[in-house]
């Protein structure tokens, strides 16, 4: 499913994976790569839409992420567009039929 992906690409998500495993656990309900990429519709600006659900959600804790992710962006030179979002908040988005959510309900890879 990812066989489009360049190989530092896949070692990105890897590593991203890794990352938010260690720092949520449990907390971690969804990790999905959505978006251009996913679907393999891509061009050569295309980043990796990455879509982070996770339960219990605090601003502490999303900013956390966020700042895992701009490390990897920053080692790795390959740009990253993450949607970090509670597990309530994304089932609201669900059931309101918002095409986010939508979109990484319907084309989104897991992680």
């Amino acid at each position: 499913m990812l066989e489009h992906l360049s190989a530092e690409e896949k070692h990105v998500l890897q590593e991203l994976k890794k990352i938010l495993e260690k720092r949520l656990g449990s907390q971690l309900i969804k990790l999905a790569l959505f978006g251009s990429k996913a679907r393999g519709d891509f061009d050569s600006d295309s980043d990796l839409d990455v879509a982070v659900i996770v339960r219990g959600l605090t601003r502490e804790l999303r900013n956390q992420i966020y700042h895992d992710v701009g490390e990897l962006e920053l080692e790795y030179l390959i740009p990253l567009s993450t949607f970090v979002i509670s597990e309530e908040q994304f089932e609201f988005l669900k059931k309101r039929e918002r095409r986010i959510a939508l979109d990484i309900e319907s084309e989104g890879i897991p992680l």
